[in-house]
């Protein structure tokens, strides 16, 4: 017996040094002590320098999903900069929970929606409508709030609307008002006190009752999300609700009073779609105010926009008709706003990208060019009156909107909207009248002939039916997202998007529907790739073009600190110089990157990066059933950063010129070795791991002290 109880108490022994062991190791893993490192090009860690001054607001906090109200999705702090951004190290994680289920609807891992960060605390919106604000210094909950939906029982009591899509794109913090409001659902915002969690205000029913949007001349389902939360100039919120795609519903933006967030109340809706009967002079009633863009004129002249008086007249009547006095075909509609829409806080002005003119690509339902639809209007936000329109797609047969983020800037004193389409092109807008300043289409990017826009001039083109040719039963579309998915960056210089080339074949199915669009696609075969541009963003031309080989982008591009930021679909974080193109160094995940990084300080102004992995975000893209992680870098504690250095960070990339990643273009250089990250499910595991044994340990302990009483 004796012999036993040593060797009892001898392994009891080791299995309490390999789990302290295991702890230990935990911790140092969690902590980012084994985090691996790159050396530079010259076998040094890089020249670590720190931003002299005091941190402003602009530079602490990342408000918006593109930063700010203007959406520049740029952080002007120079303390993560492009000398040290190689030493940045894991700092903490933030796994995210599976899903709970909503009733009647999908389940969407994670979360798709870029993280903001307020005086020190990290707001994530995941796609189950959980928000959850976290402690930005080591990821601890502060609060963690999810309001209840019932989509089975949403679309018993309003049988107009469509119901739930479980994503979340966004989350935006007002500072006046105190709110944090993540994309709505089930029709309603919800804002929440940033200290709080609570409730704070409440709009519901923004698509109407039934009775109501009958009154509005609607026929169609409105699709109950809005992917992007609303704008407030004010006391006004501005609210997109558009229709479903494919599903008609008619669209509109809304204006309400908040002044009294308990008691909130519509001020005025501007409709982006004719009422359902029909209106033979849709088309005229700001044709004074707007202009389009026509593709055979750019390709042939570059004439960069058409004005609509110019548009013949048996064109612009019975917009969205088939025939005189027949009604609306149900099923057509503006579809969902994606991005940010930024508002003038000096006039008021609210500037929107619209969804596409839907169904598609059967458009027989729909002849015109179809006004709003994949197009940008600019609204007063006192008043929802018409300031002006820009339809960059007339007559759009393929998904080719509008929707994702705008920027206000300015050229020599001229405000401009810098605006992309899925497209591909990007349009520098007058943001007092609409008229283009310049316009680029990037020149790597292949417009198939399916694809290519039409002349709002010419009746045979605003009455087609199908892309390509009218006999085909196949064409060629550039892919299911779009040539531009992307939120832009801008640093008041130069302006920067992410293009690609991703082509499916799509085949016309043998009877078309009557509601939805006919997506039945498949692989082209051609080349896929993505191109990232720095423009000159008073003209338009091309600074410096980075090129990513085997993948398609979409999410959106960050700039701070000389650093462009590319997360990328093929797992990697690349970090390019923004004023050369140049690769300082990239990142690997082990998973695709389909989500905006931020960057924003912790209460004790450190500076981080905040990186959202896995999740799910629409159907066609990011891995499903996956939940992620929240994943936050930040510099070693013991560095004392300072302003960049451009010399400095010439000579490293000169010293670099053959270090090359195989999948970047020959043009871009880097300064510094590919960074090999492990997979950050291993980091989740970890922390699971770790919670794991720290309970095991408990239990353990608890047990033998039970063991010792009884003896």
């Amino acid at each position: 017996m004796h012999t036993s109880d040593t060797s009892v108490n001898m392994r009891y022994k080791i299995i309490i040094v390999m789990m302290t062991m295991i702890l230990i190791t935990s911790t140092l893993l969690l902590s980012g002590i084994f985090f691996l490192k790159p050396v530079n090009a010259q076998g040094g860690m890089g020249d670590n320098v720190a931003a002299s001054g005091e941190l402003t607001t602009a530079m602490r906090n990342w408000e918006m999903i593109n930063h700010d109200a203007l959406g520049w999705s740029f952080n002007p702090q120079n303390i993560i900069n492009r000398n040290n951004v190689n030493e940045l190290g894991l700092k903490w994680i933030f796994p995210y929970p599976k899903s709970p289920t909503i009733p009647g609807a999908g389940v969407y891992e994670g979360s798709g929606a870029p993280v903001i960060i307020v005086d020190g605390i990290a707001y994530s919106a995941t796609n189950h409508r959980g928000l959850i604000a976290l402690n930005a210094n080591d990821g601890r909950i502060i609060w963690n709030k999810h309001v209840e939906y019932d989509n089975n029982q949403l679309v018993k009591d309003y049988p107009h609307v469509m119901g739930l899509l479980p994503h979340t794109h966004a989350v935006n913090y007002y500072s006046e008002q105190g709110f944090i409001i993540p994309s709505y659902q089930s029709c309603q915002i919800d804002g929440h006190d940033s200290l709080l969690g609570d409730l704070s205000l409440q709009i519901l029913e923004l698509c109407g009752t039934q009775r109501e949007a009958r009154a509005w001349g609607n026929l169609g389902f409105y699709a109950s999300i809005g992917t992007h939360p609303p704008a407030i100039f004010e006391d006004i919120m501005i609210i997109p609700v558009m229709g479903s795609s494919g599903k008609g519903g008619r669209s509109f933006i809304a204006g309400y009073d908040i002044s009294d967030p308990k008691n909130p109340t519509r001020l005025w809706q501007t409709f982006v779609v004719p009422v359902a009967v029909g209106d033979t002079d849709w088309a005229l009633h700001n044709c004074d105010k707007g202009w389009f863009f026509s593709f055979p004129e750019w390709k042939e002249s570059g004439r960069m926009a058409v004005p609509c008086t110019e548009v013949p007249l048996d064109v612009l009547q019975h917009d969205w008709r088939k025939k005189p006095n027949m009604p609306l075909h149900s099923a057509s509609t503006v579809a969902t706003v994606w991005g940010h829409f930024p508002v003038d806080p000096e006039t008021g002005i609210v500037y929107i990208g619209l969804g596409e003119s839907g169904p598609y690509p059967d458009a027989s339902k729909r002849p015109g060019p179809n006004l709003y639809g994949s197009g940008i209007i600019a609204l007063d936000s006192r008043t929802g009156e018409m300031i002006w329109w820009f339809q960059a797609v007339p007559h759009d047969m393929w998904d080719q909107d509008c929707a994702w983020g705008g920027m206000l800037g300015d050229i020599d004193g001229r405000k401009v909207l810098y605006k992309g389409c899925k497209n591909g092109f990007l349009y520098a807008l007058d943001a007092a009248t609409g008229e283009p300043v310049w316009v680029f289409q990037p020149p790597a990017l292949w417009i198939p002939e399916g694809s290519q826009g039409l002349d709002p001039k010419l009746k045979s083109d605003m009455t087609k039916i199908w892309p390509g040719a009218e006999d085909s039963t196949e064409f060629l579309g550039i892919n299911y997202a779009g040539a531009l998915e992307a939120d832009l960056a801008y640093d008041g210089e130069k302006v920067f998007l992410a293009t690609m080339n991703m082509p499916v074949l799509v085949t016309k199915p043998d009877s078309l529907l009557e509601f939805g669009n006919p997506l039945h696609m498949r692989p082209s075969g051609n080349p896929i790739n993505s191109t990232i541009y720095a423009l000159d963003a008073k003209t338009g031309e091309i600074v410096w073009d980075f090129f990513i080989d085997g993948i398609g982008y979409r999410g959106g591009l960050t700039l701070s600190g000389g650093v462009l930021y590319i997360p990328s679909g093929d797992g990697f974080l690349y970090m390019v110089n923004s004023d050369t193109g140049e690769l300082i160094g990239k990142k690997a995940f082990g998973t695709g990157l389909w989500t905006q990084i931020t960057i924003g300080a912790d209460a004790s102004d450190d500076m981080k990066i905040f990186i959202q992995t896995g999740g799910q975000t629409i159907t066609s893209w990011g891995p499903a059933g996956i939940p992620g992680a929240l994943l936050v870098f930040g510099l070693p504690s013991s560095e004392v950063p300072s302003s960049i250095d451009d010399s400095s960070a010439d000579n490293v990339a000169d010293n670099a010129a053959d270090s090359r990643s195989p999948s970047v273009s020959s043009s871009p250089r880097t300064s510094g070795e590919v960074m090999v990250v492990v997979n950050p499910f291993s980091y989740v595991l970890a922390g699971f791991g770790l919670i794991a044994l720290i309970a095991g340990s408990v239990l353990f302990f608890r047990s033998n002290k039970d063991d010792s009483l009884k003896e």
